[in-house]
């Protein structure tokens, strides 16, 4: 009975662990959520892999985010590029589809390039 009791005790704490994780996650993935829907409306910036790609390597890019979803081999090349360029390269929790909602498009955005930050702080 007492270690019946030890295990039910051992589950619940490892629930509220759990809820509490996720609840945390939820906030940040919220606060980014802002800062980019901020940069969207105040800033200038470039969706999708194609023109990202294009601003990167001849442009002056201040910012990227790319979705967690995209390839691996696309995911190093932007960290690489971003390493040159000198700026911040930030990998959004949430997938394209989820990327594409924060900043207001109805279809899939990999990979967002801020060429204006506008008044949203990444720092």
């Amino acid at each position: 009975m007492a270690e019946e009791e030890l295990n039910n005790n051992e589950k619940k704490s490892e629930e509220i662990k759990r809820l509490a994780r996720k609840r945390e996650k939820k906030e940040k993935l919220e606060e980014i959520d802002k800062k980019i829907k901020i940069l969207v409306e105040t800033g200038k910036a470039v969706f999708g892999t194609n023109e990202s790609m294009k601003v990167l390597l001849t442009g002056e890019p201040k910012l990227v985010i790319y979705a967690k979803n995209i390839d691996k081999e696309k995911k190093e090349e932007i960290k690489k590029l971003a390493e040159l360029a000198n700026i911040k390269a930030i990998e959004y929790r949430g997938s394209s589809m989820s990327l594409g909602k924060v900043c207001g498009k109805l279809f899939p955005v990999s990979i967002l390039v801020a060429i204006d930050l506008g008044e949203a702080d990444f720092s």
